[in-house]
């Protein structure tokens, strides 16, 4: 394993490939980090101090952390069963599904509650 003793710039290579691998293959990680840029812009643009920017743009990372996560697993789950379509694969990536859309509602609902009340 001498991959993973690197230092902390190739630990961060292999972090920005991961990232850059999930951004082309998944357009839901596509449209969540649109999402996370535009949040912090709209809090600037309703006039939102910087603190609350910048609590705006953590929040909304939250759905993308936790849908590369998911996108993780789904590609692990892929590789070992196979495209066969099987009861338990169906349960555990529906339940991945469910973390994804938990994470939305805390991620934008928090969002919102900075910039709107």
């Amino acid at each position: 394993m001498s991959w993973k003793n690197k230092g902390l710039f190739a630990k961060t290579f292999y972090s920005l490939n991961g990232f850059t691998r999930a951004f082309v293959s998944e357009r839901s990680v596509r449209q969540e980090s649109a999402a996370a840029v535009a949040a912090p812009v709209l809090a600037a643009a309703l006039g939102k101090c910087a603190e609350d920017i910048f609590s705006v743009f953590l929040a909304a990372l939250f759905p993308l952390v936790i849908e590369l996560v998911n996108t993780a697993v789904e590609e692990v789950i892929d590789t070992l069963y196979g495209p066969a379509y099987r009861e338990d694969v169906r349960r555990q990536k529906d339940m991945l599904s469910a973390a994804v859309l938990l994470s939305l509602f805390i991620g934008y609902g928090v969002c919102l509650k900075i910039m709107f009340f």
